[in-house]
């Protein structure tokens, strides 16, 4: 499982098989593809870089150790 955080450090997600993103209590998020991160509905909400995603601006939605 890869957990990821937000940017204070507090735990808000988790991933187990890399493709799909559930929130800390269990809720689908959305699901990764060509190192983007999209929502339920399809909708791009940020992509991949490193150790983050990222949102469409740039900053860092959550972070992974």
């Amino acid at each position: 499982m890869t957990k990821y955080f937000d940017s204070i450090g507090t735990y808000k997600a988790y991933t187990n098989d890399d493709k799909n993103l559930f929130s800390d209590s269990g809720e689908h998020i959305g699901y990764f593809m060509n190192g983007f991160l999209y929502d339920t509905k399809g909708q791009a909400i940020g992509h991949k870089r490193d150790k983050k995603i990222l949102d469409k601006r740039g900053q860092t939605l959550y972070y992974t150790t």
